[in-house]
């Protein structure tokens, strides 16, 4: 019991190590995509360009919020929490008045929670003692387990579509990293700005624990060499062929056995990945004199995939 307490605590202090290393990038991106943040968490739309706030803020100590922003005049604050933290809403009545105090301003202030179990509550109240006044302090808390990553996915801004990893269930994450990964291929076409964003993608998926191999490089990186290029290549590479061969498969039953019977084979193509199999049916439609003989030959594979 006492090991699992330890691994826990050790895994929390790790959280909070890798919380500290926001980097200029990662602010960049949550400045550019706040927008849909603000929408998603209290329903209105905001518009004007973000400008980075210091994140020091002096008033009797130091507060260091997570992101600070201002766009349109107005001030934006987002906590990333990873963990339940009781200590958090207390905390986020102290933001609220340093910032208030500093700019002169009342922040909108919302809290990312990207961890496990229920986000943590967005009230803080103080019951009044001795006759005193009652306080009630709320914000904002975006569960990002309940957000649809194909929201940020499906955006053509890049910085919207990395904060997708964020968001959906953690069992998910593996796959929700991949569509950001294709889509960050899709639409990024300028060398410098792939390689701005290999570190952000391998940042956020640290964050659960999904490694990704690939070490900063400088922006004059020969991009045919980062990792997201290759993946990208290898990935569209691969995709062109199995649809090429399962093309072939399709035509070359057409011809020999009719359109019925290539018909009939497409769904069992449309269920099959690995190019070693479709490239086996190609083989087998070539040798196979009947349609009896060919469905048989599929039949006596080791593939799962029947007819």
């Amino acid at each position: 019991m006492k090991k699992i307490e330890k691994q826990k605590r050790e895994k929390r202090k790790k959280y909070k190590k890798e919380l500290k290393r926001f980097d200029l990038i990662l602010k960049e991106i949550f400045s550019k995509a706040v927008g849909i943040i603000f929408w998603l968490a209290t329903g209105q739309k905001i518009e004007g360009k973000a400008k980075v706030l210091p994140a020091e803020i002096r008033f009797v100590k130091s507060f260091y919020p997570d992101i600070l922003l201002e766009i349109g005049g107005k001030i934006f604050h987002i906590e990333i929490q990873v963990q339940q933290d009781k200590t958090l809403p207390e905390r986020m009545l102290d933001y609220f008045y340093a910032i208030r105090k500093k700019y002169g301003k009342t922040p909108t202030q919302i809290v990312l929670f990207v961890g496990k179990g229920n986000p943590p509550p967005s009230k803080f109240e103080l019951k009044g003692e001795f006759g005193t006044q009652n306080l009630s302090f709320n914000f904002v808390v975006l569960d990002m387990k309940k957000i649809d990553p194909d929201v940020f996915i499906k955006s053509e801004k890049p910085e919207e579509i990395i904060v997708g990893i964020l968001a959906g269930k953690f069992k998910d994450k593996p796959k929700i990293i991949r569509k950001v990964k294709e889509r960050i291929v899709e639409i990024v076409k300028d060398e410098e700005e792939i390689a701005k964003y290999i570190d952000s993608v391998s940042f956020l998926a640290g964050l659960f624990d999904i490694k990704i191999e690939v070490k900063p490089m400088p922006i004059e990186v020969d991009i045919k060499k980062t990792f997201l290029y290759k993946w990208g290549e290898k990935e569209g590479k691969q995709e062109g062929l199995k649809e090429g061969l399962k093309k072939a498969i399709l035509l070359d039953i057409e011809e020999k056995f009719g359109i019925s019977k290539a018909k009939q084979i497409k769904k069992l193509l449309d269920k099959i990945n690995e190019i070693n199999r479709l490239e086996e049916i190609k083989r087998k439609v070539i040798r196979a004199e009947t349609w009896k003989d060919f469905v048989s030959s599929i039949k006596n594979s080791n593939s799962k995939n029947k007819i």
